[in-house]
């Protein structure tokens, strides 16, 4: 992009033990090579989150541990990993609040998970123990930018218009996953085993959750991962500077 007027995008950071921030620098370097300026959001009180909501252009959810299951009503299974409740409780007010703004919002891997869950979703809270069905590797050993297994695009979704790909491989990193789609998000992508891979809201102007991380796809000069970026900015900046 060469607009030199950039978006202020919130990222938020993997936080364990609700005190340490940790954050893969690919996010932040695919947002600034599509023209957005990135910023670490950090957890802040809840009467705060209207005004940082506000002050953002566009928000990403990343990756990070699993999921507490009380938010979506269930008990903790014993393959359950570790969970910070501090931040699930954070993260869920923030995506609420944002998509009341009706501004950009994308959820990576954990991020499209707590889409969902913030929407009245369901997470399995361990794919190999709770999946009926052939299950296929969702948690790779290889390196983050190895494609392991292969995603089909809903050809009528924002994203396969984004995109422009129907099949393609991805990379894979999560043990949780999608169970019951919230009712107020379609799902636009599935794996070869059924497993939800991205899903995006028909009543926003741009809410995308992936399972997968196109972040280190784009960052390998994948032209159809730069197009999510891009797509995302430029929604941003939209919003931004449309009424100015």
């Amino acid at each position: 992009m060469t607009n030199r007027k950039k978006p202020v995008i919130g990222i938020t950071a993997r936080v364990e033990k609700d005190q340490t921030y940790t954050l893969d620098p690919v996010y932040g370097k695919a947002i600034l090579q599509s023209g957005g300026l990135p910023l670490i959001v950090p957890i802040v009180d809840k009467e705060d989150i209207p005004l940082l909501c506000e002050r953002l252009d566009g928000l990403i959810v990343t990756g990070g541990g699993d999921i507490n299951p009380t938010l979506y009503g269930e008990e903790p299974h014993p393959s359950l990993g570790a969970v910070y409740p501090g931040s699930d409780e954070y993260e869920k007010e923030l995506i609420i609040e944002f998509l009341k703004l009706d501004k950009p919002f994308m959820g990576m891997c954990r991020g499209l998970q707590m889409l969902n869950v913030s929407l009245g979703g369901t997470n399995y809270q361990d794919l190999e123990a709770e999946y009926e069905g052939t299950l296929y590797q969702h948690l790779q050993l290889a390196m983050r930018t190895h494609r392991t297994h292969s995603v089909e695009l809903e050809e009528d979704s924002r994203l396969y218009d984004i995109m422009g790909e129907k099949k393609f491989h991805v990379n894979s990193f999560h043990h949780q996953g999608v169970r019951d789609v919230s009712d107020k998000l379609r799902v636009s992508a599935r794996a070869a085993d059924g497993l939800v891979e991205a899903l995006e809201s028909v009543n926003h102007q741009f809410v995308l959750g992936i399972q997968w991380h196109p972040e280190e796809f784009a960052l390998q000069n994948d032209q159809a991962s730069i197009n999510i970026f891009d797509r995302f900015v430029e929604g941003c900046l939209v919003d931004k500077y449309q009424n100015q």
